[in-house]
């Protein structure tokens, strides 16, 4: 990609303030981050064309990518209503960027190769969204977890929201599964929503924010299918989650308990130990082999 091609703007651009829209069926705009992602974009692309849903608004925000990435933006131009390539500071910064053009009442964030689940799953969760608010800013259901490679189901993410309140995990409060929850707009009305201070924890901040005020409702429907990677989803990440997940819990006035810190610092410790001194491949079947002891599925080794 050449230098002039690192500050474009494009899409559709539809003017969603004048469609002839029903009332009872919202704008539901999808947020996509890329960077250097030709590779995977396809499955995220594929799945929205098949939607049978018409009011989507997709934007991209590509971090000037240096692969083939817009290449393939531009074979679904069709269905993207705005994309832009510049120089980023992460991905929260890209969905800051990306929210400055958000026209959706309800606002979904998935990563570049996440799929939605079936072509009516944002028909089915339309109908939920538009009655959740304003009881409601939060509004989630079921994420299922695929391997990067095969696309191996793995583990589906599943819990209603009565069983994940009050739960801990990784330093912070049990939160829905972000790629499967819509946010609705009033979420997003300060310059910068996501705070571009965190490296991993921006989206578990939002969600925190919220719960504090309104509890998430939950919608029994598979809504994406997220391979595991990213830098919330790779084992060496493990510590950097934690002290931001402390961080972001003791800004929002969180109580972590404190049975639960003693557990989870040496459990990330001995995690990036592992990684660390064998191989990637080693490492990552010794941590699937804890996770088993610990009456939990493999998730690291799986191709």
């Amino acid at each position: 990609m050449n230098p002039t091609e690192q500050s474009r703007i494009d899409g559709r651009q539809i003017s969603w303030e004048s469609a002839n829209k029903p009332a009872d069926q919202p704008l539901i705009t999808i947020i996509t981050s890329t960077f250097n992602a030709a590779k995977d974009l396809h499955w995220t692309g594929d799945s929205i064309r098949k939607q049978t849903y018409p009011y989507i608004q997709w934007i991209i925000a590509d971090g000037a990518s240096a692969d083939d990435t817009l290449s393939v933006v531009k074979q679904y131009e069709d269905i993207i209503d705005l994309w832009f390539s510049e120089p980023d500071q992460g991905i929260y910064d890209a969905w800051n960027k990306a929210l400055r053009h958000a026209k959706g009442e309800w606002i979904q964030f998935i990563g570049a190769g996440d799929e939605l689940a079936d072509p009516d799953t944002l028909e089915k969760m339309a109908s939920v969204l538009a009655k959740a608010h304003p009881f409601h800013d939060l509004v989630y259901g079921n994420l299922l977890l695929v391997s990067e490679i095969k696309r191996q189901v793995i583990d589906i993410i599943d819990k209603p929201w009565c069983e994940l309140k009050n739960e801990w995990t990784l330093l912070r409060p049990q939160l829905p599964p972000h790629p499967a929850t819509f946010h609705h707009k009033s979420l997003f009305v300060a310059n910068e929503p996501f705070d571009i201070r965190l490296r991993i924890s921006g989206d578990s901040y939002l969600m925190m924010e919220s719960i504090l005020n309104k509890e998430p409702e939950y919608f029994d429907l598979l809504i994406d299918r997220m391979p595991i990677g990213g830098v919330s989803g790779k084992l060496t990440s493990g510590l950097g989650i934690l002290l931001e997940n402390r961080q972001i819990s003791k800004e929002l006035g969180y109580q972590i308990p404190l049975c639960h810190q003693f557990y989870e610092f040496p459990i990330s410790l001995l995690k990036l130990l592992v990684v660390t001194i064998f191989s990637k491949k080693i490492g990552l079947e010794i941590a699937d082999m804890f996770r088993l002891a610990c009456g939990e599925k493999k998730r690291w080794s799986v191709k």
